[in-house]
């Protein structure tokens, strides 16, 4: 479940309620899991929201449950590939390596909500967006 999860939870329903406890939940497992060392990936399987929406807003989250902006930027990068087994091939900056640059105005282990402001992506050497003035 991801830690934004309460913002497509319906207030007023029962459903809604059941989801928002089950949340309440999730954020003190979070903090329990950082604060023991588990090593936390980023992204979700949750279904039934908007996926117009950036998934990059769970950065500020697990920062907001005391996970630092790097190691958050980490846990979606060479932490993922790691947990993959895949560390030769992903989750870095490397020759021969598979990587997507991205690019922000600011600086993402101060302010971690420039991910959500991405102006440039590159993927196999190909510009996809370039937003940089």
């Amino acid at each position: 479940m991801s830690v934004y999860f309460t913002d497509w939870a319906a207030e007023n329903t029962p459903a809604g309620q059941r989801d928002r406890k089950r949340a309440a939940v999730h954020e003190q497992s979070f903090r329990r899991a950082l604060k023991a060392g588990v090593k936390i990936v980023f992204g979700t399987d949750m279904g039934g929201i908007p996926w117009t929406e950036p998934i990059a807003q769970e950065f500020p989250r697990m920062v907001k449950l005391g996970m630092s902006p790097m190691d958050a930027i980490k846990s979606a990068t060479g932490r993922a590939a790691e947990m993959l087994d895949a560390n030769a091939e992903i989750g870095q900056l490397a020759p021969g390596a598979y990587a997507d640059v991205i690019a922000v105005p600011g600086d993402p282990t101060r302010e971690v909500e420039q991910l959500g402001n991405v102006q440039f992506v590159m993927k196999d050497g190909k510009v996809f967006k370039n937003e940089v003035k």
